[in-house]
């Protein structure tokens, strides 16, 4: 692992190494580089841990922290639906005379922010550029707005009588995506028994196959603490028992094996497509199912997972092709 740009640019600055706090750090190698004294909180449950391992404070991204801190750094969301929760917790956790700075990619929203916090901040302006990134700072806010993790949710209706809540940055967070719609659509009626929904998200998948299938159970995992929230919250309001949602970083906190894997994996981290977190759950998908068991997922059509699974399944079917998106199912689990 290396360091991303933009952290490449932070690590230039001079940094304070006490009262700070590190919100949505990067997967990457930034906590060898900064000082144990920085506290932090993340969307990625992955990150806090690393985090944590090596001796840092941290703090819960879903509810505020006891202490307020003098400088706040924060790299910017990819989602920018998160923008206005990151800001409103961040002011909250800032002192009076305190300074937030912004860093992100030139790609990924960093160069117009200023522009956006002028109508918040007294003073917002960009402070240093370099490695296609920059920082913003923005001091002595205008206005400040509770946080209060209830005013984020927002509650979806769809087509499939499922109710999501879900809160932002959520995949699928304002309306049922196609690509999941697609493969809900084609589950074939023989699933039953024990089910993983990898990569939750707000909860839709595991709640329709909990409500229409004869499961067992489903065990709905995600990396991102907002989502797994919302995944709760979803299987309450859908008065779902035989369901539970919790986090993990990848399968690591999966002991057991499935009758059924169904997912809609991710394949976007940062401003750039990125494949490694669903590729990795592809060739490790068959150490956590039966000898029977069956994998599921959609995907865009343009992505050759077919390749992956092969090598660990006898066989792969594409089930359906449609607008942009793919069904596969594997099967006949390929032990080594």
């Amino acid at each position: 692992m290396s360091l991303t740009l933009p952290s490449q640019l932070l690590l230039q600055q001079a940094l304070p190494s006490t009262n700070t706090l590190l919100i949505n750090p990067p997967q990457d190698d930034l906590s060898h580089e900064l000082p144990k004294s920085i506290a932090v909180a993340s969307f990625s449950w992955a990150s806090m841990q690393q985090y944590e391992k090596q001796g840092f404070p941290t703090h819960n991204i879903l509810e505020l922290p006891t202490t307020t801190f003098e400088q706040i750094v924060i790299f910017l969301p990819k989602a920018k639906t998160r923008l206005q929760y990151v800001l409103d917790y961040a002011q909250n956790c800032l002192k009076e005379d305190g300074e937030i700075w912004f860093v992100g990619e030139n790609k990924g929203g960093i160069k117009s922010l200023a522009k956006v916090l002028k109508t918040r901040f007294k003073q917002a302006e960009k402070i240093t550029s370099g490695k296609h990134s920059a920082i913003v700072s923005a001091k002595w806010p205008e206005e400040k707005s509770a946080f209060l993790i209830n005013r984020y949710f927002q509650t979806q209706h769809n087509q499939l009588d499922i109710q999501v809540s879900a809160l932002p940055g959520v995949f699928s967070q304002e309306k049922l995506d196609n690509g999941t719609a697609l493969l809900l659509k084609h589950i074939p009626r023989k699933l039953k028994g024990r089910v993983l929904d990898f990569g939750c998200g707000a909860g839709i998948i595991g709640s329709y196959l909990c409500k229409n299938f004869d499961v067992e159970n489903v065990d709905m995992i995600d990396d991102d603490l907002p989502a797994v929230l919302s995944a709760q919250r979803t299987l309450k309001e859908n008065g779902i028992e035989n369901a539970e949602a919790f986090l993990s970083n990848g399968f690591s906190e999966i002991e057991e094996r499935y009758n059924w894997i169904v997912s809609n994996p991710p394949f976007h981290q940062g401003v750039k497509t990125h494949y490694q977190v669903t590729e990795t759950f592809l060739a490790e998908a068959k150490n956590y199912l039966k000898l029977s068991g069956r994998l599921m997922i959609v995907a865009n059509d343009f992505l050759s997972y077919e390749t992956i699974l092969r090598e660990h399944f006898k066989t792969v079917t594409e089930v359906v092709k449609e607008n942009g998106f793919k069904v596969l199912m594997a099967e006949g689990i390929m032990r080594k």
